[in-house]
């Protein structure tokens, strides 16, 4: 009866003292503490960065320590030396794995419960494109006949638009010429390209023609990567259409806009047009309302 007593004391005092496992220390600050170097303090609860950097620590919590011995969270490697941590690939599928997981299958990827997402970790290796302009003058570029023209845009015909006023462009800045209104992708991608207009009050004088109704059309025209501007060139072409009702004659301004998504090779460009059937006088010109900010252009690369 005793010796059973005794054996009882020893497995008691044994449990007591090893609550707290070290391995290379004395002095454990958790359940069980390493000390990679032996370099941490006999006793005491100050330790330094270094001394940390090589210990891996689980508190009574249950949190993990990895170079530091005061986990914030379920697992923490946050310290002055080498804090990265590694993940492997895993073929597991989203649900089995359940959301939450993280895995790297030739990227880091994350589990919602569905399906492996890409986690979007690092910026570009290049800054986006973004341009911004305005048309604050009344210059066109006509392809038929081919001809820059000062005095205004002309009915039932393309007008180019050129003569911008670039407000801003990043990367290199190079890559939207304000003065033809062309641009050029500097890589392969995806491009949103917007841009509006709007004529001056007084445009639209028409009668009723059931085959040529009253409109505006904004236009983007996606070009190749050579030289040329002639419909061999084309790669793709965008219109956005507003149309009037025939009685539309006054002071009513009439405007149009066009936002559309091109993918873009390197080389090729891209211009905005528009084309009017407003007026049934053949007037020489129209001009834009070029006071408020009507008039703008924005290309950004996705």
């Amino acid at each position: 009866m005793k010796k059973n007593f005794v054996l009882i004391i020893l497995a008691l005092s044994f449990n007591v003292a090893f609550s707290q496992v070290g391995i290379n220390t004395p002095n454990p600050r958790g359940i069980l503490h390493t000390d990679g170097q032996k370099d941490n303090p006999t006793s005491g609860s100050s330790f330094t960065p270094a001394q940390q950097m090589n210990d891996v620590l689980i508190t009574s919590t249950g949190r993990i320590g990895v170079g530091t011995i005061n986990p914030a969270v379920k697992v923490d490697a946050r310290n002055s030396g080498n804090g990265a941590i590694g993940f492997g690939t895993s073929s597991l599928t989203a649900s089995t794995a359940d959301e939450g997981a993280v895995r790297y299958n030739t990227g880091m990827e994350y589990s919602n419960g569905n399906e492996w997402l890409p986690l979007l970790t690092a910026q570009p290796t290049v800054n986006k494109v973004i341009v911004i302009a305005a048309k604050t003058d009344n210059t066109v570029k006509l392809l038929n006949p081919s001809a820059l023209v000062t005095t205004g845009l002309q009915n039932r015909a393309s007008n180019y638009l050129v003569g911008w006023t670039k407000a801003f462009e990043s990367n290199s800045g190079n890559t939207f010429n304000a003065s033809t209104g062309i641009f050029t992708a500097p890589r392969n991608g995806v491009y949103v390209a917007s841009f509006t207009t709007d004529l001056a009050p007084l445009a639209i004088n028409y009668t009723v023609d059931p085959l040529n109704p009253i409109q505006i059309e904004a236009i983007w025209q996606l070009y190749d990567n050579t030289t040329g501007v002639f419909a061999t060139n084309i790669v793709n072409t965008v219109k956005c259409v507003n149309t009037m009702s025939s009685n539309s004659n006054g002071n009513i301004d009439a405007g149009s806009n066009c936002t559309a998504s091109f993918y873009m090779t390197t080389g090729q460009r891209l211009m905005p047009y528009i084309w009017f059937n407003l007026n049934g006088l053949n007037t020489a010109g129209f001009s834009l309302n070029n006071t408020g900010g009507y008039n703008n252009l924005t290309i950004a690369e996705q």
